[in-house]
């Protein structure tokens, strides 16, 4: 199955559903306009397309402004002049951007579709006896939905801070104030946890569905980001069933042959199908979203070209540099390397390499059906080095960052070599470097280096000069001065058009600076 809601129309509004349930072969469309929830829920099919319907809006979200926020915000990018990147990169962005309602409205959309299967368990349970569905097909179908719902609100909160909490199905179309970001993270922890309880294991379920393992993974991920560090710990141990694929397969990890692989904890599946010219555009969630344009935007394109910085934080000798990032006509792309960069109809480089066409092809288009991955479990591991660290076990933190060395066939943390490169890891305070500067180059645009400087105090140190080539220029003077206020830009505006419309918000309720 390349994913799983092939043909899913969206979530509309509370009860109206335009439904398609997708695996490997067509099935019939469920197209009611106005599904009315007292005559559904009464097959298995039912059940797995009102699920299904819930992972549309990460589609829509991964379209574009999914990856295009929290890369152009960070220190990995140098946009064009593209007006979907250029304002985000230089922080010149306001309350009434499209792009920023289109977020917001979108992570909602995917809230009211989690709600729907989450507000209908008493039915389900009627239901199932009898039926063609089981109590365990119902646990599964919560689980992905608290999941879901979960990673929506992540979204939700990392870009705005507090925002409304909707999870009651029978109020969840009435205007809501805006709630703290801890009610929202404690709501998205409690989500979690039921996930957990809830889900198959990988294995047990199609592939691109939420798994018992991603639940573990995410609940860990938000659990270090509120600083609790026991019980991140402990969320990390029951991630099992997954690896690190070797370096000879590591681009598997960003291409569409490569999906769902072991490494892989989550991931938002494409096709690369196309309807007509203005469902490819809309962003909506309306018609075909089985496109995202991130291969022609940071490789074709070169909307967001990776940063003079980032290329620099890679070692000389690191082979996920090639893998990552293709800089000039010393490079070679595509099965077998078999292709000389730069590709037909590209700009040239430096461009990304990851999660681009040119893995499997010559040249890069907007039809991409790259998956766009959520997580992976190098993610996983490196979060676990920064628990230790944290819980101050150095030693396991040193042991968990050498996995992913040992990986890249670098040298290891902790010896000479190291040492000399300039990270020795002998204090809690020198492990903490070396995790910054792995996380930077193993998960580079991959959409999380930005939170990572803003949990760890350091966006205004690494956000206020542009990342270009003078970004560490001795002369002062010649850094170009970035327009990033922590006091302000570690999140973005709430939409004009949610406070003109929700009568429970008004402009005082606007985050502070916009």
């Amino acid at each position: 199955m390349k994913k799983i809601s092939n043909y899913l129309i969206g979530f509309a509004a509370l009860f109206a559903l335009f439904i398609v349930a997708a695996c490997d072969e067509d099935v019939p469309v469920e197209n009611t306009n106005a599904l009315n929830p007292e005559i559904f829920f009464e097959s298995r099919s039912q059940v797995e397309a009102a699920v299904n319907s819930a992972y549309n809006q990460f589609q829509t979200l991964y379209q574009r402004v999914g990856y295009v926020f929290p890369d152009a915000i960070s220190d990995e990018v140098v946009a064009s002049g593209d007006p979907n990147f250029a304002p985000y990169n230089r922080f010149e962005f306001n309350a009434t951007l499209d792009n920023i309602a289109l977020y917001w409205t979108a992570c909602f959309n995917g809230v009211g579709a989690c709600n729907f299967v989450i507000g209908n368990e008493d039915r389900m349970r009627t239901n199932a006896e009898g039926s063609d569905f089981s109590d365990e097909d119902i646990d599964n179908a919560l689980g992905q939905a608290y999941y879901l719902r979960a990673l929506y609100y992540y979204h939700l909160v990392k870009r705005f801070g507090g925002v409304p909490l909707k999870i009651d199905v029978l109020t969840a179309t009435e205007d809501q104030p805006r709630a703290t970001a801890d009610q929202v993270y404690n709501q998205i922890i409690a989500d979690l946890q039921l996930s957990t309880r809830l889900t198959l294991p990988k294995g047990a379920t199609e592939k691109g569905r939420v798994t018992k393992e991603a639940a573990y993974a995410m609940l860990g991920k938000v659990y270090l980001h509120r600083e609790l560090y026991p019980e991140a710990k402990e969320a990390f141990n029951n991630v099992t069933n997954h690896r690190l694929l070797p370096i000879e397969e590591y681009r598997d990890n960003f291409s569409e042959t490569g999906e769902h692989n072991d490494e892989s904890m989550f991931e938002i599946g494409y096709n690369g199908e196309v309807g007509t010219e203005a469902e490819r555009w809309a962003q909506t969630g309306i018609g075909t979203s089985e496109v995202t344009f991130r291969s022609q935007d940071y490789t074709g394109w070169a909307n967001a070209r990776p940063s003079t910085k980032v290329i620099e934080e890679f070692e000389e000798d690191d082979p996920r540099l090639d893998i990552a990032i293709l800089q000039d006509e010393d490079n070679t792309y595509g099965p077998g390397d078999s292709f000389q960069f730069p590709c037909p109809g590209c700009v040239g480089g430096p461009v990304w390499y990851k999660f681009s066409q040119l893995y499997d092809e010559q040249n890069v288009s907007q039809n991409s059906g790259v998956n766009v991955r959520v997580m992976r479990y190098a993610d996983v591991v490196l979060m676990q080095a920064e628990v230790e660290m944290n819980l101050n076990n150095l030693a396991p933190a040193v042991d968990f960052l050498n996995e992913i060395r040992d990986r890249a066939g670098m040298p290891r943390y902790g010896t000479a070599t190291m040492d000399a490169r300039g990270f020795p890891v002998n204090t809690k305070e020198q492990i903490f470097d070396a995790i910054v500067h792995e996380r930077f180059v193993e998960l580079c645009g991959e959409q999380v280096r930005f939170d990572d400087l803003v949990r760890w105090n350091l966006d205004d140190q690494e956000l206020s000069i542009f990342p270009d080539a003078n970004f560490n220029n001795p002369d002062p003077s010649l850094r170009v001065t970035r327009n990033y206020d922590p006091s302000v830009h570690r999140v973005m505006p709430i939409p004009q058009n949610e406070i003109d419309a929700n009568t429970q918000i008004n402009g005082g309720d606007q985050n502070p600076g916009y």
